[in-house]
């Protein structure tokens, strides 16, 4: 069988990703066995033409993530292949008209591999770590859709983007899509692997981090065209996790708010006090809802640290979630929006652009809506002994899609406290 058919399904593929099934996550350090990586196993495979008539296909084997082991093994040459962190939880971008899929990876230290390899992992052929990633692209709608770059992602503490290697794979999933100009026909589905190098100084802040952003490609109604005019599902970056530490950090995390401090991994936080408030303020024809507030404690990591050093004490934070909602005929930059605290009768805030994300479009038109939380940095100190039992006010600032504000003082005020 030839490799570029046993790494890239056309149509509808069943995928067996092994030991990936029920996000089976404690393989960390277990070893991959010379039998596991080099034995596939004897199954079927079907698969659907790409239009309504279907057809199907039997062959010998079922591609499955013991034949993408296999073939980087014998691509890379590499002594031995260990398991360190594998992942079965579906991650997803687009709707159910056109969407992405990640479903299950698994990080793999490879040992004493080729010297052709050396440059790809930092001048080196002893170790290595590979990120192999079952994915899937689907078409449902009745026109060709075109899929953008993606396969990419960042660690904490580690100052370039990781990205997929094609010599670790041969004919992968993006090598098939490039062969079609990235088009997804109508009712297609394509199914494959892509391998992403990692060098032994990312290896050592994933280490420590336990997790990675990931990104999702998007699609796009022309090719070569990634305009937003153009697109259909834009790409997005996803956090996902690389150890059993960092699994159970990001499900500590899912409690906060996110703000770019828990979507960017940060540093570490800690719930002081959290409150539901879910009141609503109209402006115009706007919808403003402050869903709730938490404030919480912060230590940054290391490579951040130096960006929260005036606060001497520690890092309190003040993170709103507001939802805001615009009925009328001209359009909101959401993006945009900010606020001022006002603590006591005497302290007022500004909230933290560079702290802040939205989550929707950046600009928000007519029925539309999206979600804003922002953040309020302060001194610990300062926090406990003089701001903690003081009256919180928020007065939030509107602005349109030419930047300017359209609010004033006291338009939309929440009381926190």
């Amino acid at each position: 069988m030839k490799k570029k058919v046993l790494l890239s399904l056309v149509t509808i593929a069943l995928l067996g990703i092994s030991g990936c099934e029920n996000s089976k996550n404690n393989a960390s350090e277990s070893s991959v066995s010379e039998s596991s990586v080099s034995n596939s196993r004897e199954k079927q495979r079907i698969t659907k033409t790409s239009n309504s008539n279907v057809e199907e296909e039997r062959t010998d084997e079922e591609v499955d993530m013991e034949d993408a082991q296999k073939l980087l093994k014998e691509n890379t040459k590499a002594e031995k292949l260990t398991m360190l962190f594998e992942k079965g939880d579906v991650v997803t971008n687009g709707d159910n008209a056109v969407n992405f899929t990640i479903n299950g990876y698994q990080y793999i230290k490879i040992e004493n591999f080729s010297r052709d390899f050396s440059v790809s992992f930092g001048d080196q052929n002893r170790e290595g770590g590979v990120l192999l990633v079952s994915a899937t692209y689907k078409n449902n709608s009745d026109k060709s859709v075109y899929t953008g770059p993606g396969f990419s992602m960042n660690v904490v503490g580690y100052g370039s983007a990781i990205g997929r290697d094609e010599d670790l794979l041969e004919n992968d999933l993006v090598g098939e899509l490039l062969e079609k100009n990235n088009e997804i026909k109508p009712n297609e589905e394509i199914s494959g692997f892509v391998a992403l190098g990692v060098k032994p100084a990312a290896m050592q802040k994933i280490t420590e981090s336990g997790t990675a952003e990931f990104e999702l490609p998007g699609f796009y109604s022309k090719p070569d065209s990634f305009s937003k005019a153009d697109t259909i599902a834009e790409p997005k970056k996803e956090r996902i996790t690389l150890s059993d530490e960092g699994d159970k950090n990001n499900t500590e995390s899912s409690k906060f708010y996110e703000d770019k401090l828990t979507k960017d991994n940060m540093g570490t936080k800690t719930m002081i006090h959290e409150k539901n408030l879910g009141k609503s303020e109209t402006f115009e024809n706007a919808t403003v809802t402050a869903e709730g507030y938490q404030i919480t404690s912060f230590e940054p990591n290391e490579d951040q640290a130096s960006r929260f050093s005036k606060f001497e004490s520690g890092v309190v934070l003040i993170t709103v979630k507001l939802n805001i909602k615009n009925d009328g005929e001209s359009p909101l930059n959401v993006d945009s929006t900010s606020a001022t605290l006002k603590i006591g009768n005497t302290v007022k805030m500004m909230s933290e652009n560079m702290l802040q994300i939205k989550s929707g479009e950046d600009n928000v038109g007519k029925g539309s809506e999206a979600t804003k939380c922002l953040v309020f940095v302060l001194d610990k100190d300062e926090y406990e002994k003089l701001y903690k039992d003081q009256d919180l006010l928020l007065d939030v600032n509107l602005y349109d899609t030419d930047f300017k504000r359209i609010t004033t003082i006291g338009n939309i005020q929440f009381e926190l406290s």
